[in-house]
């Protein structure tokens, strides 16, 4: 997810409209992770933990190896990239475990972290490499990758496996028949694009339907569910056809959360009980243009004037693990 791009919906959101065209001035060092649970297979969800994390952003959770592990985007400015940490004290507490490696390094530009089980019992990392710590010049088309790992903390990077112009957040699940729905979100349009895959490496296009950030798991009965924001809460749907049609179960699971809040993270622990993470901004925090770049002095007036006036540097079409040539 680009986390930037979830300070704008929670600014559209408070003033009413998903489709607002606010200035991004906070990113994730402004961002609150809180943790909620639901009893009745995810239709609505009581609070367990606010402000469990902060400065932390984009969090997806998984179970892996007996332990309940949160992947996020670490806010502080010196540790920018994705991180992880492990939910203790029944979900009351977290512990730091320190950031992944992608090809044994640590990727700054690597956000949006999205992370599946696989059949052989290892985990599967999708994910967005955006231009944080440099400005953005020439953008290209967004770049939505995978990567492997055995220990959940150094993974091995597969490719690409899905390209779409203006989008990040990427989520994905497997269905009851072994191919792969992945979602992902058109932020500028408050739009999801569906794909579809049979072997989680090559997706196509599959539909597209209006709302936020999306997450997609699966409901006790097997069915794709989708979870998302809009100006009036998290909007829960569901699908009878592995995810070509969606209907509306819910508009807003969540009582009690702070307006605005967005990109939701959902882990099933029993037949009807599941876990949510989700984000929302600090109240009057915002983010220095030049917060996560390594060069301080990158963003002048000549060339980069609308970044230099404030916006947080936001872009793609870098390669992991590979250093632009100049």
């Amino acid at each position: 997810m680009r986390y930037f791009t979830i300070i704008l919906l929670i600014i559209a959101c408070q003033i009413g409209t998903v489709k607002a065209n606010a200035s991004n001035t906070a990113g994730p060092n402004c961002h609150l992770i809180h943790l909620a649970m639901s009893a009745d297979d995810g239709k609505s969800y009581n609070h367990i933990k606010k402000k469990l994390m902060e400065s932390a952003s984009v969090p997806d959770v998984v179970k892996f190896k007996g332990k309940k592990l949160v992947y996020y985007v670490n806010g502080d400015f010196d540790k920018h990239s994705i991180h992880v940490a492990e939910l203790t004290n029944n979900g009351k507490a977290v512990k730091e475990l320190g950031p992944i490696r992608l090809n044994g390094q640590i990727i700054k530009d690597a956000v949006d972290p999205d992370i599946i089980v696989t059949k052989d019992g290892k985990l599967r990392l999708f994910y967005y490499v955006g231009l944080f710590t440099k400005p953005v010049t020439n953008p290209k088309p967004n770049k939505f990758y995978s990567a492997v790992s055995s220990d959940g903390f150094n993974f091995s990077i597969e490719g690409i496996v899905a390209t779409l112009d203006n989008a990040t957040d990427p989520s994905v699940t497997i269905l009851e028949n072994g191919t792969y729905l992945m979602a992902i979100a058109k932020n500028k349009e408050f739009k999801i694009q569906l794909f579809h895959s049979n072997d989680g490496y090559k997706f196509q296009k599959l539909n597209i339907i209006e709302g936020g950030i999306p997450e997609l798991s699966l409901n006790s009965e097997g069915k794709p569910i989708l979870l998302f924001q809009d100006k009036g809460g998290f909007v829960l749907e569901a699908s009878n056809n592995n995810g070509k049609t969606w209907k509306t179960v819910k508009q807003s699971v969540l009582r009690g959360m702070p307006k605005g809040s967005a990109s939701p993270s959902l882990l099933r622990v029993s037949k009807n009980e599941i876990l949510m993470l989700y984000v929302s901004s600090k109240k009057g925090c915002v983010t220095p243009p030049t917060a996560y770049l390594e060069d301080k002095n990158s963003l002048i007036p000549k060339g980069h004037q609308s970044q230099a006036s404030g916006e947080p540097p936001l872009g793609h079409g870098v390669t992991p693990g590979k250093k632009k040539k100049n």
